[in-house]
């Protein structure tokens, strides 16, 4: 009684909160005002006084700011520098020798200009810089949880990314497919892959209370998209009003009933009208073959089936045979777990079935089941399908505000809309979008409202992803929180003129990468003027090019690079290299048997949420159940142990070395040592390096392949393979 008492207050406390309604928000002045909350206004470019550094805009932004405070900016990196650091920032791999002799000899003054347009318009563009938007997305190829079952179409959304990257697919473009591809081009195959974004959340199969999933499922959409497209920590806002930003629970709640139509969809033909039509008549053709074989099979098993049951269940105990009995959806959880736990004694073992027949009998059943083998065999191939997101239909089920965030306590209901504090500056409600007959048009309304131009965040938080991509932090530090405990911008200024230069350009993303890989301020040594290293030892003035450690994916893909195994095939099916001895896979591993396969760039690699590859475990790899915005970057143990170990780089330094000597074609120590720099590290050794490396391989001892494997497996574990100035 004292349970039911509790559990009527609790009732009738919600239902008088729903009848009062909870207030909308106020917000004060200075809350409205936040910098971030302000569409941005293009400044004017500042004067500085030194003309010859600057390049571009970015430069005087920069420069200003260094000299506001005495400071200089770091001398321009050598060539062998800038070529290996453009490199793997746009292509995430390493500038072969040729690439290097090429660049050095060109004398042009644009020279540099030229290979950045070159490696903007490469396919491996789009493969490097998809894998910072898939750790936004928590991409991943399976649900999670404890049964972390596969998703045998999540690969299609990468390949989208990595096509649209390729593509310079404008970014308000980029938004809007991702959150509404199925409402902005319904009959478009690709445009559906892209809704891809939000089917990559997490999801528990088991999970037996009614309704909770499809909750989460709303939950992760909402505090992923916001983080994601407004840089804001939306999802604080879940359980109450946001402690610090103005977000209210309210608008929590509005934000996701933008979404409350939306369901999963895995299985949208990617045929063309025609294909499905001729796959449709001739499934269904086959499966009146197969019926009919079916119903012979049937004919001869049931009746020898049913008394070699009948005389199994007779043996069981009354409790099961009573579940058995019991209609499935009559059967208590008690009765379920009975028959999980008796189901092999609920079978009949063929052999007895088969001995059970008549001659005659038995000829009927081998000749049906010889049919039934063929008629599989000539199944018509499955239509290519894809997994992505689409709304249940025009009407939307209600979404109401819960108490604390908890599923099951209702407070009211709530419109869909967008945040108060933004709508306060003029932006429309969500209120004007209007259903057609397959959808609500909701998220075609949100992404409609994130993609204007005078839209606070949402340009300004892409151009800081861009430039923490290229410079090592953004100008705001923290790249998915803007609000008030975000950092704020370390130059204002450049970001709004990021900002609004990105929407100039009709939304550009390649036009950004050359704007900024081209400036004088990413052509920086990494080694600045003692003043400027003692006064902002943290560069957020960006006075110097921070050092930083390739990503567990960039090294990989280096060493198969270098080593001359990279398979550079595009797209596709996930693949799966080889695992370490002892790591549990749970299932869903299945070696792939080509090593072409095996040895296709890092991005290609299978991705499952309760197992990360090893080596990108080891290099600070991030969790996919959940967006990403900047990954660690720790210093730790198994990293050398695994450079040093792992059979992935023992492979790679034996056929690095056998790269070597057939490319130097002769066994000269020199020639070997110096080949092996070259590939490594895209330069020469200098004279004390190539007289120890000489020395070394010279004491082969008539073991010149495993020495020099020796030697080019020591080169994989120089701090310079991995890192890059």
């Amino acid at each position: 009684m004292r349970g039911i008492g509790l559990a009527l207050v609790l009732v009738s406390l919600s239902l008088a909160a729903a009848s009062a309604g909870v207030p909308e928000p106020s917000w004060s002045e200075a809350q409205k005002t936040h910098w971030a909350f302000l569409p941005p206004k293009r400044p004017a470019v500042p004067a500085t006084t030194r003309s010859d550094w600057s390049r571009n805009p970015i430069d005087r932004f920069i420069l200003k700011d260094l000299e506001d405070v005495g400071l200089s900016p770091a001398a321009e990196a050598d060539k062998l520098a800038l070529i290996r650091r453009v490199r793997f920032d746009l292509t995430g791999l390493p500038p072969s020798p040729r690439e290097v002799d090429t660049f050095l000899a060109d004398v042009r003054p644009d020279a540099y200009e030229h290979l950045v347009d070159r490696l903007l318009t490469s396919p491996e563009y789009g493969e490097r810089w998809a894998r910072p938007w898939l750790d936004l997305a928590r991409y991943s190829e399976s649900d999670g949880f404890k049964s972390d079952k596969t998703r045998p179409n999540a690969w299609r959304y990468r390949d989208w990314v990595i096509k649209a990257l390729n593509a310079d697919l404008p970014y308000d473009r980029f938004v809007s497919l991702q959150l509404a591809g199925d409402e902005v081009a319904p009959e478009d195959p690709d445009s559906f892959i892209a809704t891809g974004f939000n089917r990559n959340y997490p999801f528990e199969d088991n999970n037996m209370v009614p309704g909770l999933n499809q909750q989460l499922m709303l939950d992760d959409m909402t505090d992923t998209s916001s983080s994601v497209f407004l840089g804001l920590t939306v999802g604080c806002a879940r359980c109450h009003d946001h402690k610090y930003d103005p977000i209210s629970q309210k608008d929590y709640y509005r934000i996701e009933a933008l979404f409350a139509a939306t369901a999963p969809k895995d299985d949208r033909t990617l045929a063309n009208p025609f294909d499905a039509a001729v796959h449709r008549f001739v499934s269904a053709a086959h499966g009146e073959k197969v019926d009919a074989v079916k119903k012979a099979l049937n004919g001869v098993e049931q009746p020898h089936l049913v008394r070699l049951l009948k005389d199994k269940l007779g043996k069981l105990p009354p409790d099961v045979r009573k579940a058995i009995e019991t209609e499935p959806a009559k059967r208590s959880a008690f009765q379920e777990d009975l028959l999980a736990k008796n189901a092999k004694l609920m079978t009949v073992d063929p052999r007895l079935m088969k001995a059970a027949m008549s001659p005659a009998e038995l000829k009927r059943w081998e000749t049906m089941t010889s049919r039934m083998q063929l008629l599989a065999k000539q199944s018509p191939a499955e239509l290519p399908s894809a997994s992505g997101m689409t709304d249940r239909g025009p009407k939307a089920p209600p979404v109401f505000l819960l108490r604390k965030g908890t599923f099951g306590q209702p407070v009211e209901e709530v419109a869909p809309g967008f945040l108060s504090v933004l709508n306060s500056s003029g932006l429309p409600s969500a209120s004007s979008s209007a259903p057609d007959d397959r959808s609500t048009k909701r998220r075609l309304a949100l992404a409609s409202w994130l993609t204007r131009a005078d839209h606070p965040l949402t340009s300004r938080v892409m151009v800081n992803r861009l430039w923490q991509g290229h410079f090592g932090r953004g100008i705001v530090a923290t790249p998915s929180d803007f609000g008030t405990q975000g950092s704020g911008p370390s130059n204002a200024p450049l970001l709004d003129w990021l900002a609004t230069e990105f929407i100039a350009r009709g939304w550009s993303m390649k036009a950004m990468h050359r704007l900024m890989v081209t400036s004088s301020t990413y052509r920086q040594s990494s080694t600045p003027p003692a003043k400027t290293l003692d006064d902002d030892p943290e560069n957020t003035l960006f006075g110097r090019m921070p050092r930083h450690r390739l990503e567990g994916e960039a090294v990989r893909d280096a060493m198969l690079a270098v080593s001359g195994q990279l398979n550079p095939t595009i797209g596709g099916p996930s693949v799966f290299p080889d695992l370490p001895p002892g790591v549990q896979t749970r299932g869903g591993w299945t070696r792939s048997e080509k090593a072409s396969d095996r040895n296709r760039r890092s991005i290609y690699v299978f991705s499952r949420r309760n197992l990360k590859y090893p080596l990108f475990d080891a290099f600070d790899a991030p969790d996919p159940n959940v967006t990403c915005p900047e990954r660690n970057v720790s210093v730790n143990a198994p990293q050398a142990l695994m450079l040093l170990n792992s059979e992935l780089i023992l492979d790679s330094a034996r056929a690095f070395a056998s790269r070597v000597r057939k490319e130097v074609g002769t066994d000269d120590p020199a020639a070997l040592v110096t080949r092996v720099y070259r590939l490594a590290l895209g330069r020469e050794p200098d004279t004390m390096e190539r007289e120890k490396g000489v020395a070394f391989v010279a004491k082969s001892g008539g073991k010149m392949t495993e020495t020099l494997a020796d030697f080019c497996h020591a080169m994989l574990n120089v701090n310079e393979f991995v890192f890059v100035d």
